[in-house]
């Protein structure tokens, strides 16, 4: 199986996002939380969710298998927007950040670390992060992670 560059990073961040601890493999609650979270409806029809933990090797077999990959790094980023923003506000607070990553198992971060992310993001200064601003600072932490030079 052959990927693109651009899909090892998404396949990377993913896995890296539902493996907080870095023990190298993703819990089978992960893996379901992650296949509902991509609000594909072909996708969590098709995957069967395993009962053991699965490593990388086996996380990228079975999302190449599985996700037709028409699906820009956008629009995946576009629907975890939307499945952290609980409220429908269209903008994330830091409220629902820190849900949400607490949901996905990275509780370590201190308040102070998430409101130092959603002030990092936010660009226009009201607090929240919008959908835009999302998308900027996910498009960053991809070019950062393929070893861009990142103003």
């Amino acid at each position: 199986m052959s990927l693109s560059h651009g899909q090892e990073i998404e396949y990377k961040e993913a896995f890296a996002l539902f493996d907080p601890t870095n023990s190298g493999v993703i819990q089978p609650k992960a893996f379901s939380d992650f296949i509902a979270l991509l609000n594909d409806p072909e996708l969590t029809k098709n995957v069967k969710i395993p009962t053991q933990p699965m490593d990388y090797k086996t996380f990228v077999a079975l999302m190449a298998k599985n996700h037709k990959g028409a699906e820009t790094s956008d629009d995946a980023y576009g629907a975890l927007f939307r499945n952290i923003n609980k409220d429908g506000s269209g903008n994330i607070s830091a409220a629902e950040l820190r849900a949400a990553l607490q949901h996905f198992g990275n509780s370590s971060l201190s308040e102070a670390d998430v409101d130092e992310i959603v002030h990092e993001a936010d660009v226009s200064g009201d607090g929240r992060i919008t959908l835009e601003e999302f998308l900027k600072i996910m498009q960053k932490s991809e070019k950062k992670l393929r070893g861009e030079h990142v103003l």
